[in-house]
């Protein structure tokens, strides 16, 4: 092939997402270069001394930020003096004086450098069998989050030219485009020399050929194609066995300057090949794709379904598209929703919402239906539905159980249509860790030893893909604080905060940018009101603590956390604490509201455990809408109308109307848990005595008699035992209820 053929595949090869450009195999691998160790637990230990050390390192800089940030653009030197006495180094601050910007710089630059820097490179190993000293030390490093790899044989050298090639973009509709293929791989050869090729997509390939990752027939497609490109780009031999699983000819081995081919997890596929849908030799995980529309499948998925079962692909991908519209049918019923006023446009406005995304309360909110559909057709007020399709369903009939099927069979429903359509056309997402291994063990069979590493899971699958020869990687998690851990952190901070609370009022605040109000700092009383939510937002667990005022409002927040990382932890619990701050300094809780409501980042998405909030853009949203509907009524911001609470029946299900959360419940009450309304089986009794003086002063009816016993009748409305006389005539009254009744006093 001439050089400037050559040249045009490669160019057109990578505008196909067939090639990735040109790069050095240590972009491609983050461990090029490593000479590998024997395995030991001292060995190990350095690992993970090295990766806890890394974590550390972030976190403290996370933490100096923060306290350079409490000093302010302007610091005093009284607020730094007693910034060095509190232990901040005099290095770091003779360095954020010399900064141009100052302690803000400075504190930014530490933030970045948190977030930035890379985590260490891969610990390196040579495969073997693990003891059980090594194996428990391995734990020990992957709890810290240490990536390990186990290697078999030599791998190429960091500063080696390299290519990626995705196989799966050379399956077309018509089935393998082998002679592309092999052009674009003999190419490659050309353009690398004796560097480096990198397959990726195998799993893809297999899938769009339409053959099952686990099957014999998916095992010997992904052989076959890995000699195939060995055949192409080094010379060597497509032996028989190979050319006809292939449809192919088999090829004589040729003389030819070979590059070195390997099949290695990649740092990030997509990065290097945006419409890669599997990685390595791993099977296709997700089949599924998400444009701005709605929801698809991915490329190989596609064409594995038109190759097993092509009279199910407009189904299939019809109703991933629409997931969940088709079957608004069989959860609610269309027959019944036109019975209760849907017309046509009502419900082809609905099925658009969900078929975009939304969920069902959304779905049948006043802001997707209209108000001319909900008060013309529907005769509702559309003002009591602006963001709640529950009560709208709830008005015309549907019962709560009905609603909460509805919306049980509603959820997850584009992947549970992908996996099952996948499945029933015998192309199964669930792959065991065994076919992996012997998928990745066949295909190192066909390049002829060396250069194939999977990644995996767990040591007993290490020890099994290292049995057959792969290479593996191994990728740990950092564990979490233990509960001990986290019990004497939170006894700390609450002993630190009763410290700072006894403290003089007139001890300057270290580095406090911001100036006191008029009064200064209210101080929350020592034994306080509050409530506990607890909650999962995009599958993260949440608890959220307040603690009230006197009169019931809002003084502090905590966040916890606890399954997250270091830093994000730090920082939400920092975060709360500069909230609870401002409350305490007279900042508005609305301020806060409106600045943090809505704002968007991950952990996102569906909200459980919370009976007013069901969605959420991110976890500062679900908080500050949390606090708003309990502190400040805010119901717009609530997605979900509740008839009852932990304390009494609400005001939908009373026997009349809610009472006002009054001062004298705040002495007692959670304002925040009763969400600013008092239940009716709460009565404050001296609160109603007053009332009811006062109401008898103003009639005339108040004397110097002392006060008349209780009767021995329990009052007819509520059943309590405080009913007494309260007029001449006979009435009686409950001091409980306050219910008047005509009775003869007999």
């Amino acid at each position: 092939m001439s050089q400037a053929l050559a040249n045009e595949l490669l160019q057109a090869a990578e505008g196909d997402g067939l090639l990735s450009r040109e790069l050095h195999f240590r972009e491609v691998c983050r461990a090029a270069g490593r000479r590998p160790d024997q395995l030991s637990p001292e060995a190990l230990e350095d690992v993970r001394a090295t990766w806890s050390a890394s974590a550390l390192i972030g976190v403290s800089q996370l933490a100096t930020a923060e306290t350079l940030e409490r000093l302010g653009d302007s610091p005093r030197n009284a607020d730094l003096a007693e910034a060095i006495a509190a232990g901040l180094s005099a290095d770091l601050l003779e360095e954020a004086l010399r900064q141009p910007g100052g302690f803000t710089a400075t504190a930014r630059a530490l933030r970045a450098a948190a977030v930035s820097t890379p985590s260490p490179r891969p610990a390196v190993f040579s495969a073997g069998a693990i003891d059980a000293a090594s194996k428990d030390a391995l734990r020990l490093a992957l709890n810290e989050g240490a990536e390990i790899q186990l290697t078999t044989g030599t791998w190429p050298a960091p500063s080696e030219r390299c290519r990626v090639m995705d196989v799966a973009q050379c399956v077309t509709p018509e089935g393998l485009e082998a002679a592309h293929l092999w052009n674009v791989t003999d190419a490659v050869s050309q353009n690398v020399g004796t560097g480096v090729l990198v397959i990726a997509g195998l799993g893809a390939a297999v899938m769009a050929l339409g053959f099952d990752y686990a099957s014999e027939d998916g095992l010997s497609i992904g052989a076959a194609i890995t000699a195939l490109v060995r055949s192409a780009a080094t010379g060597a031999a497509l032996p028989a066995a190979y050319a006809r699983a292939l449809q192919l000819e088999p090829r004589k081995s040729t003389s030819k300057r070979p590059c070195q081919i390997v099949i290695l997890p990649l740092n990030d596929v997509t990065a290097l090949l945006p419409d890669c849908d599997s990685d390595g030799a791993s099977p296709v995980r997700t089949v599924l794709a998400f444009g701005d529309d709605h929801p698809s499948l991915v490329r190989a998925a596609r064409l594995g379904l038109a190759a097993r079962v092509p009279e199910t692909l407009p189904l299939v991908l019809d109703r991933v598209a629409h997931a969940g519209t088709r079957d608004l049918d069989a959860v609610l019923g269309l027959a019944k929703l036109r019975h209760r006023g849907f017309t046509d446009e009502a419900i082809d406005r609905v099925t658009r919402a969900l078929g975009e995304g939304l969920p069902l309360n959304a779905a049948f909110s006043r802001w997707v239906l209209g108000d001319e559909i909900i008060s013309g057709d529907l005769d509702l007020a559309p003002e009591k539905f602006d963001s709640d399709g529950r009560a709208l369903l709830s008005a015309i009939g549907f019962s709560r159980r009905d609603i909460s099927a509805a919306e049980a069979a509603m959820d997850g429903r584009v992947d549970d249509i992908a996996g099952k359509a996948m499945a029933s056309a015998g192309l199964p997402l669930d792959v065991p860790s065994d076919a992996e291994i012997r998928f990745a063990g066949a295909c190192l069979r066909a390049l002829g030893g060396g250069g194939v590493m999977i990644s995996v899971g767990n040591l007993d699958m290490a020890q099994t893909a290292m049995a057959a020869g792969l290479s593996v990687q191994l990728r740990g998690y950092r564990a979490p604080p233990g509960e001990e851990v986290m019990t004497r952190v939170n006894q700390v901070l609450s002993l630190a905060e009763e410290i700072v609370a006894d403290a003089p009022a007139e001890a300057p605040a270290i580095g406090n940018p911001q100036p006191r109000t008029a009064t200064g700092r209210t101080r929350l009383p020592d034994r306080r009101k509050g409530y506990i939510q607890k909650a999962t937002v995009g599958g993260h667990k949440v608890y959220l603590h307040t603690g009230e005022f006197d009169d019931g409002s809002l003084g502090e927040i905590f966040i916890d956390m606890h399954k997250e990382g270091a830093a994000f932890r730090s920082l939400m619990n920092n975060f709360a604490i500069s909230v609870s701050l401002g409350l305490q300094y007279g900042v508005p809780l609305e301020e806060y509201v409106d600045a943090f409501v809505f704002t968007r980042f991950e952990p996102a998405g569906e909200v459980s455990g919370n009976d007013r909030i069901q969605r959420a853009t991110s976890i500062l949203d679900y908080i500050f809408r949390e606090l708003a509907v309990s502190y400040l009524s805010r119901e717009d911001l609530a997605e979900a109308d509740v008839t009852h609470d932990g304390l009494g029946r609400g005001a939908g299900d009373a026997t009349r109307p809610a009472q006002a959360f009054t001062d004298e419940a705040a002495q007692i009450i959670s304002r925040g848990f009763a969400r600013g309304q008092l239940p009716e089986n709460i009565v404050i009794l001296e609160k109603r005595r007053e009332e009811k003086r006062a109401e008898d002063a103003a009639a005339g009816l108040v004397d110097d008699a002392p006060d008349i016993p209780y009767l021995e009748d329990a009052c007819r409305s509520c059943g309590s035992y405080t009913v007494y006389v309260s007029g001449a005539d006979g009435v009686t009254a409950c001091d409980s209820c306050g219910e008047e009744h005509k009775q003869s006093l007999s």
